[in-house]
């Protein structure tokens, strides 16, 4: 039959709208059980936002269904239109259900002056495909990014302001941007990674400086993880996991990595030889995040709900230091407090928890978001207590952790919120929504500045600074604005 979807074409419009908005670990494990990459169809000449589009479509005809008689007059109804409930008809008001120019002023929003100028906004250009992960240098200006072509690059940011774009469209030296290519499986997978849809097996989820910036470490869907200097030279091969790295993170001296899989265990490397220490198997679902405490105390969480603490010095064959269980869903971050007495958690069951590692309990329980809470960040040691949280309610809530209360909550989103970041001052937060980034003010509640970028934001960066804000998109760009204008 004519205009019929098979079940793989379905696949892939659904992992297309979980990379372009911004769920990169959900399409990881969707992809990785649909076996898209494996997949035979060319996502190439698949336009953005193509599931969207035909839902909405769907929508619209489900709508004229309702609305047109056989004798072909309409019936006006004020009820929305829904996917996932009968429709049923109320005719009291004429006001239409769908107005098309709604969506376009609604995205306006009105930001005027605090819409970023395009002279305060660069761009970092070459990769292939989605740009997953991008870090600023803990240090120095330059710039480190991870991208589903399979590379991970390194890009000088220029000193002053309005800095010309950066092309790197053939990788060149004299470009001075150091490219560090992911061995791929195949020649076949290789020539995937560099469609423009369709990510390669060895695309690079995640990445991540050493404290000192002297090792970046690089974490993949092949399941490998690597360790470069800041000039591309490969250092060390991490091989373990048997499924994609949902997380990598070094320990505070960086003598130790941990990394995270779908294959629902962890693993503890030793940095200088390129040995595995230990594999960590505990969880009954894919392990979703990880962050280290301390140099020898780490957390795992999992989509099984629980969260397990561990302790690498100690003898036992088990080393487990607590198992802490209450949310009612998937956990999807944790991060331990600057000082490292409690452990914040969120989840989609709306809440965010605190957790003391010797009582084995959660001291608080917040939970004034209505949706999934996707991402958390604690403010730096000088402001300690407060954490910022980021939900699918299309709102940013900052806490008083100590205290359990909310004591700032931004509501000028319009979609789902998938990354935050504070500035290393801790004066402004930084937040992403679909295409769009946004500054605010802690000190006043105010929106500072704003900027929508062409693709979806998959993270965000600050540089050492607090100048400059970088974002991946899912268009192959690093978008950089620099919130002095």
């Amino acid at each position: 039959m004519s205009g019929s979807l098979t079940s793989e074409e379905v696949n892939l419009l659904v992992y297309r709208y979980l990379l372009e908005s911004g769920f990169i670990h959900s399409a990881f494990a969707f992809g990785h059980e649909s076996l898209i990459l494996k997949s035979s169809i060319d996502g190439s000449n698949v336009p953005p936002g193509a599931l969207i589009s035909f839902i909405q479509k769907g929508l619209q005809f489900v709508e004229i269904e309702a609305h047109v008689n056989d004798d072909g007059t309409e019936i006006i109804c004020d009820n929305r239109v829904s996917a996932l409930e009968p429709h049923k008809c109320n005719v009291r008001s004429k006001r239409r259900i769908f107005d098309p120019y709604a969506e376009e002023n609604d995205e306006d929003h009105g930001f005027g002056s605090l819409e970023a100028a395009s002279e305060d906004v660069s761009y970092f250009k070459g990769h292939g495909n989605i740009v997953s992960a991008c870090s600023w240098h803990p240090n120095k200006p330059i710039l480190a990014s991870g991208s589903g072509d399979a590379t991970a690059r390194i890009w000088p940011a220029k000193p002053g302001r309005n800095a010309d774009e950066h092309l790197d469209k053939k990788a060149k030296i004299s470009d001075n941007v150091v490219v560090m290519s992911i061995p791929s499986i195949s020649l076949t997978t290789k020539k995937r990674g560099r469609d423009g849809n369709k990510p390669s097996e060895s695309m690079v989820i995640d990445l991540m400086w050493n404290a000192t910036g002297s090792q970046l470490a690089t974490g993949s869907y092949n399941g490998k993880a690597y360790t470069w200097d800041p000039e591309g030279k490969l250092l060390q091969k991490f091989e373990r996991h048997d499924a994609p790295i949902t997380a990598l993170r070094w320990n505070p001296s960086g003598d130790k990595l941990l990394t995270a899989s779908i294959d629902k265990t962890a693993c503890v490397w030793n940095v200088a030889g390129g040995k595995l220490e230990r594999q960590y198997r505990h969880h009954q679902g894919p392990v979703t995040d990880i962050d280290w405490k301390d140099d020898s105390v780490f957390a795992l969480c999992s989509i099984d709900r629980t969260i397990s603490v561990w302790n690498t010095k100690i003898d036992s064959q088990s080393g487990l230091v607590s198992k802490l269980e209450g949310h009612a869903a998937d956990i999807n971050m944790i991060r331990w407090s600057p000082k490292g007495n409690v452990l914040a958690s969120c989840s989609d069951d709306s809440m965010v928890k605190i957790w003391n590692l010797e009582s084995k309990s959660s001291v608080q329980d917040l939970t004034q978001h209505t949706r999934e809470v996707c991402t958390i960040a604690w403010g730096e040691a000088s402001n300690p207590g407060v954490l910022a949280s980021g939900s699918f309610d299309a709102t940013v809530r900052v806490w008083d952790a100590e205290q359990g209360k909310c004591t700032q909550n931004f509501t000028r989103h319009l979609h789902p919120v998938s990354s935050i970041a504070f500035n290393p001052e801790n004066s402004l937060l930084a937040s992403a929504s679909h295409d769009r980034m946004y500054i605010w003010s802690l000190k006043d509640d105010s929106l500072v500045k704003t900027f929508r970028a062409e693709g979806g934001i998959n993270s965000l960066s600050w540089d050492h600074t607090g100048t400059k804000l970088s974002g991946g998109c899912t268009n192959n760009v690093i978008c950089t604005l620099d919130i002095r204008g």
